[in-house]
């Protein structure tokens, strides 16, 4: 072997990740596009990117993670709660001294993992 991992992915950041046919095939069978809606959606996808902007690159399947569980974490916005949880005024729940929800967290610590290089032999 030449010390390179087969599945070695390139490292981007979070404003370079794209949506791929993956990722929207996602949105449409576990409901999310429909429970949404474009015009929230897109402000979601807005709201991780400027979060995760400041983030390490990672893989693009990393960020897919991250972004499918940010989506899906979304509460559909109503008359009385028009705030989407990553917008400001949005109420995350049980936020750590970190900044992040259990959740993020467990994500986070997820994908550092996913993204260190595998130890060989």
């Amino acid at each position: 072997m030449n010390g390179k991992s087969s599945s070695s992915a390139p490292l981007i950041p979070a404003t370079q990740w794209q949506i791929d046919e993956d990722t929207r095939a996602w949105l449409q069978h576990q409901g999310h596009l429909a429970r949404l809606g474009d015009h929230a959606l897109r402000t979601a996808d807005e709201k991780w990117r400027s979060y995760r902007a400041v983030g390490i690159p990672r893989t693009a399947a990393a960020w897919a993670a991250d972004w499918r569980a940010w989506i899906a974490r979304e509460r559909t916005p109503t008359p009385g709660h028009p705030h989407l949880r990553a917008l400001p005024g949005g109420a995350p729940t049980s936020t750590s001294a970190g900044g992040m929800t259990r959740a993020e967290a467990h994500t986070a610590a997820l994908l550092a993992a996913l993204d260190e290089p595998a130890e060989t032999e």
